[in-house]
């Protein structure tokens, strides 16, 4: 209770600390924020008219540490309406009471002041509960991704990996056998915990399809059920599959309404889409009638092969043109003979140039495979 007049001062805090309230006073704003370095209060009641320095300039060193659900201050003055309340709002004055108030309306006032304080810090205490879950959410998703990639002679191989939040719905798997690798993306709809769950089912998926020598749409199927039958309803997932068979120069490839497998022919310039039709896995899986069709495609030497997920190309600059439209192709050709990591590192400056943000509104996903021939 900050207040220079000891009658009312007095007077406001025996009503208080008779209903159970622990109250401190103050008779000056200097002294008033001493008191609340040291004693930190739940609320401050501060006159505004105070000799020396005034309840005004005590609510705006106030306000320049502590917010208004950190600290509510209600302001108590004899001259409603006046300029000075309208001045003690646009500082940040939670409430304020009229210095001829009756004793419900302080309870109701100060107690209604205490519950959003109350609330806010039930609200700061489970979002930093929320918080550390997500930081092992993280770390178990970060587990399910594979630490390397496979290393084939002839390629090389790079991934790269931007989630949107903490957990992200995008993944990616390797699959190494005898004559073959398979490589599989996804892209979950969503983002946060439920995309991550979905990627997790999408893991266990491929783990058990990994112990059989399955064909490309037998995995999928394989998938898309999975995903109907544990995932949320509404949730889908898109998803590309590509079998590399190394000695061949052969990549076999199967989609699931995910975008084109990129063939970038550098010899030629030239690009190459390569998708096949399929629904997004989860979706009406059990309406569905037709098998997830594949496709084969002979490498040249020099080809890169890129896989990826539509954060980046439907990443948009401040006019609302994707990067696809604009960027995409210029900028594979620009960087054609950049190694792989240095790759990646300018796909995510060159995103970010463009969309002229530091934080993507998709997660950022792809692999790139050089078929280098030697």
């Amino acid at each position: 209770m900050v207040e220079d007049n000891q009658l009312n001062r007095k007077m406001i805090t025996h009503i208080l600390k008779k209903n159970n309230y622990q109250v401190d006073e103050a008779d000056n704003g200097k002294l008033a924020l001493e008191k609340i370095d040291s004693w930190k209060p739940d609320l401050i009641l501060l006159d505004i008219i105070m000799p020396e320095m005034d309840g005004l300039e005590v609510l705006q060193i106030i306000r320049s540490k502590l917010t208004q659900v950190e600290l509510p201050v209600i302001l108590v003055t004899a001259m409603q309406g006046s300029d000075d309340i309208v001045r003690g709002f646009q500082l940040g004055a939670n409430d304020y009471l009229p210095k001829n108030f009756n004793i419900e309306e302080l309870f109701a006032r100060v107690n209604t002041a205490l519950e959003i304080r109350r609330y806010h810090n039930l609200l700061k205490q489970r979002n930093k509960t929320i918080e550390r879950e997500l930081d092992i959410a993280r770390l178990i998703q970060k587990k399910l991704l594979p630490t390397n990639a496979p290393s084939i002679p002839g390629y090389l191989i790079h991934s790269t990996y931007e989630p949107l939040d903490k957990v992200g719905g995008d993944y990616y798997d390797f699959n190494e056998m005898k004559d073959y690798c398979d490589f599989f993306m996804a892209d979950v709809s969503g983002h946060g915990v439920p995309g991550a769950f979905i990627a997790s089912i999408l893991k266990m998926t491929t783990q058990y399809t990994n112990q059989f020598n399955y064909n490309l749409s037998e995995i999928l199927r394989i998938m898309d059920q999975a995903v109907a039958e544990r995932g949320a309803n509404g949730m889908f997932a898109t998803a590309v599959i590509l079998r590399l068979y190394p000695e061949k120069a052969l990549i076999r490839y199967a989609s699931a309404g995910h975008p084109p497998i990129l063939i970038h022919r550098r010899s030629t310039e030239e690009f190459i889409e390569l998708s096949t039709k399929g629904a997004p896995l989860g979706i009406n899986y059990d309406f569905k009638k037709k098998p997830f069709e594949e496709g084969e495609f002979s490498l040249v030497k020099g080809d890169r092969i890129i896989l990826f997920t539509d954060g980046i190309t439907e990443a948009e600059n401040e006019a609302g043109i994707p990067y696809e439209n604009t960027e995409w192709k210029k900028f594979l050709i620009h960087n054609k003979e950049k190694p792989l990591v240095s790759l990646s590192l300018r796909l995510i400056e060159s995103l970010k140039k463009f969309s002229n943000k530091d934080q993507f509104e998709d997660d950022i996903t792809w692999v790139v495979i050089d078929y280098t021939g030697t």
